[in-house]
């Protein structure tokens, strides 16, 4: 099966080699932290990076010609319980309307002390994505 990477410039690129987003079988794989373009973290807001998070992943799936509205799964990640309800604020803001499935986790890390939450994402985008 055939895969490609999608990115764009609006979005926060890593000097590492990881692709901003993959599409593959009409898929579109893409998980991001609440980084700035410029890679900056809101630090110490939770609302902020995650709300950044998804703009993120909204970005790169419009990029491939998708909206939210095709995400079918999300996996969320979150440094702290306490941040726990700030955040779903701000996703379920964002997923109103029929929400893609949600795995949530919490976790003691996520690669920088800044990061405070980080979402994996799915949308299906069609078998010609």
């Amino acid at each position: 099966m055939p895969k490609r990477a999608v990115s764009s410039p609006r979005v926060f690129k890593t000097t590492r080699p990881f692709a901003q987003a993959t599409i593959a079988g009409g898929f579109m794989f893409v998980c991001f932290t609440g980084r700035d373009p410029e890679g900056k973290f809101a630090v110490g807001d939770v609302r902020q990076q995650t709300q950044q998070a998804i703009d993120n992943i909204r970005m790169l799936i419009e990029e491939a010609g998708g909206t939210l509205d095709d995400v079918v799964k999300c996996t969320v990640y979150v440094t702290d319980r306490a941040n726990w309800e700030p955040m779903n604020e701000v996703y379920f803001a964002n997923f109103k309307d029929n929400p893609p499935h949600r795995v949530s986790c919490i976790v003691s890390g996520l690669g920088s002390p800044e990061c405070l939450v980080e979402i994996d994402a799915t949308a299906y985008l069609g078998p010609d994505a």
